[in-house]
C-alpha cells in the first residue's frame, strides 16, 4: 500500500485550486471583478473534480490537503511518520505511534517520543488490562479481522521498555521502574493466555530505577530475580550511576504459514555482522571503555512463550513446538530464515515493507503480519560509577560501615562513543548518536547501531482491503475521524 507517497501529489493541485478561492473572500461586499468570478467558479470546478478523484482514491478521506497541513506543524524529519499516522487513524495507532516514538528518540527529538510512545500504550493498557473485565473483553474480541493493532507480546514490552528509558533520562525512577513492571506483564499475556515472562532485562531494569531511587531492598531483590532468569547479569557496583545500553541489528520478521496461511511465524531478522559493542566514557586521561553484556535477545522473546519455544500462532494461540523447549534448539532448528534469504542487509537497503509485500495478496486476516520493524536483534548492557568517589569506610575502632550504597554529589556526563564489533574486529559503523542525559543520582546511555530513519514511514504488513474495507464502514470512519480530531 503506497497511500501515504500518493498523498503529496494531490498538494500542489489544491494549493492552485486555494488561489483563486481566496481572492473571493477578500470582500465579500466588494463589487467582483467579472474575470474574478469567472477565475472562482472555475476553481471551485476543479476543486470539487479533485475531490471527486480524491474520494475515488482515498474514500471519505482524510485527503492530502488536510495530512499535510496537520504534518507541516511538526518537525522536517518526522512529517512522513506523522502523515501516516493521521492517515490510518485508530486502526495501525498503536504501531504508528511506536514507530514514531523510536524515530524520534534516535533524533532527540524527546517530546515526540514521549508523546508517542503513551498514545501506544494508553491503548495497550485499554485492552490488555489486568482487571477481569478487561481480560474478557479482550478474549471477545482479539478475533476480530478487522482489529486495531495491538501487537504481540515483545512488541508491546518493548513499547514500554522505550518509555521507561525516558523516564530514566528524565531521572523520573519511579515511574521509570513502574513502565518496565508493566513491560514484563505484557511479555506474559496474549490474547486470553498467561506464560511466566522469561524477559531477565525488564526485571534486571526494574532493579536499576530502583538503585536509582535509592530503594536498595527492592533493587537487590530485582537484581536477584534477573541473575535467574538469565545469569549473565550480574548486579551493578554499589555505586555505580551510569547505565548503558546499547542495540543491535534488526529484530524478527512476521511471516505467514499454513495451507491458507492462516498461522502467524516468526523469523530472525537480515544477519547483520555486529554482534558485540564497546563503549568509551570520558577523553584523555579519564577515558575508561568496556565491552558490554549481551541482555536481551529480541527474537527469542518474539518465538517463545513463557521460556517455550512456539511454532506460530494460531488463531490468536500459540502452537508450541514438539521437543524443542530451549532456545538454543529452535534457532538451530529455523536455520536459513527468510530474512536471510532475502539476502543480508535487504530489509534495510529495500524496506522491510518491500521484502514483505509477497504475502499482502495471500494473507488472510486471521493471520496479521503488521509488525513493529525498527526492533533490534540484541540489546546489550553495562554500568559503571562516575563522577565524585563514594564516602570512605568508618576507622578502626569504630561500627563496621554499612554495605556501600548509592550516594549523590555533583557530576556530569562525560563525552560518550560506542563502537561495534564482530568477535574481535571492530567495524566500521558509526551507528546512531547516544542518548546521553543525566538527572538525580544516575546517567544513562543509549546508542543503537541500525538506525529506523532508513526504513519507510509505512509500517510492513498492512492489508490494503481491509484498510479500505474500513473507510467505507460509518462508525468505524467516525472513530478514526475522532483519532484525528485529538491529534489536530
Amino acid at each position: 500500500m503506497k497511500t501515504i507517497y500518493r498523498l503529496a501529489t494531490g498538494i500542489a493541485a489544491f494549493s492552485l485550486l486555494s488561489l483563486a478561492s481566496a481572492a473571493m473572500a477578500q470582500d465579500a461586499a466588494a463589487p467582483v471583478d467579472p474575470a474574478v468570478a469567472k477565475a472562482a467558479k472555475a476553481a471551485a470546478k476543479a476543486r470539487a473534480k479533485q475531490v471527486a478523484a480524491w474520494r475515488a482514491q482515498y474514500g471519505p478521506g482524510p485527503y492530502p490537503d488536510e495530512v499535510e497541513t496537520f504534518a507541516q506543524a511538526r518537525q522536517e524529519e518526522l512529517r512522513g511518520y506523522y502523515r501516516v499516522l493521521y492517515y490510518d487513524g485508530e486502526h495501525n495507532a498503536v504501531l504508528n505511534y511506536e514507530r514514531l516514538g523510536l524515530l524520534s528518540m534516535e533524533l532527540g527529538y524527546y517530546d515526540d517520543a514521549e508523546k508517542a510512545f503513551d498514545g501506544a500504550l494508553d491503548r495497550i493498557e485499554a485492552f490488555y488490562n489486568k482487571d477481569k473485565q478487561a481480560e474478557k473483553a479482550t478474549s471477545a474480541t482479539r478475533l476480530e479481522v478487522n482489529k486495531d493493532f495491538k501487537g504481540e507480546p515483545y512488541e508491546r514490552a518493548m513499547a514500554y521498555y522505550y518509555r521507561g528509558l525516558l523516564y530514566l533520562r528524565k531521572g523520573d525512577y519511579d515511574n521509570a521502574r513502574a513502565s518496565f513492571k508493566a513491560a514484563e506483564y505484557q511479555d506474559t499475556v496474549a490474547g486470553d493466555e498467561s506464560f511466566q515472562s522469561d524477559f531477565a532485562l525488564l526485571t534486571y531494569l526494574q532493579g536499576w530505577a530502583s538503585h536509582c531511587a535509592g530503594d536498595g531492598s527492592q533493587a537487590a531483590d530485582a537484581f536477584e530475580q534477573a541473575a535467574k532468569i538469565d545469569a549473565k547479569l550480574k548486579a551493578p557496583g554499589a555505586n555505580d550511576n551510569i547505565l548503558v545500553l546499547t542495540e543491535l541489528g534488526t529484530g524478527p520478521v512476521k511471516a505467514t504459514d499454513g495451507q491458507y496461511q492462516e498461522k502467524l511465524v516468526f523469523r530472525p531478522g537480515a544477519t547483520m555482522p555486529e554482534n558485540g559493542a564497546i563503549v568509551t566514557l570520558g577523553s584523555g586521561k579519564t577515558t575508561r571503555a568496556w565491552p558490554l553484556t549481551p541482555a536481551a535477545d529480541i527474537y527469542t522473546q518474539a518465538s517463545t512463550r513463557g521460556g517455550r519455544a512456539i511454532d506460530g500462532i494460531l488463531d490468536g494461540k500459540a502452537q508450541f513446538k514438539a521437543g524443542l523447549e530451549t532456545t538454543s534448539a529452535l534457532a538451530t532448528a529455523v536455520g536459513s530464515s527468510f530474512a536471510q534469504q532475502m539476502g543480508g542487509n535487504a530489509l534495510y537497503a529495500q524496506g522491510i515493507g518491500a521484502a514483505l509485500s509477497m504475502f499482502s495478496k495471500s494473507v488472510r486476516p486471521t493471520a496479521d503480519t503488521r509488525m513493529w520493524d525498527g526492533l533490534p536483534s540484541t540489546i546489550m548492557v553495562g554500568t559503571t560509577r562516575w563522577g565524585s568517589a563514594p564516602a570512605p569506610a568508618v576507622g578502626k575502632g569504630k561500627k563496621a560501615a554499612p554495605k556501600a550504597s548509592l550516594t549523590g554529589g555533583a557530576w556530569s556526563m562525560p563525552p560518550v562513543s560506542v563502537s561495534y564489533r564482530q568477535d574481535d574486529n571492530v567495524l566500521d559503523l558509526a551507528g546512531t548518536k547516544p542518548m546521553t542525559a543525566n538527572a538525580g543520582k544516575c546517567g544513562i546511555v543509549w546508542a543503537r547501531s541500525r538506525s529506523v530513519s532508513t526504513l519507510p514511514p509505512e509500517a510492513p504488513g498492512n492489508n490494503a482491503k481491509i484498510a479500505l474495507a474500513r473507510k467505507r464502514d460509518k462508525d468505524v470512519w467516525a472513530k478514526d475521524e475522532a483519532f484525528r480530531a485529538k491529534l489536530r
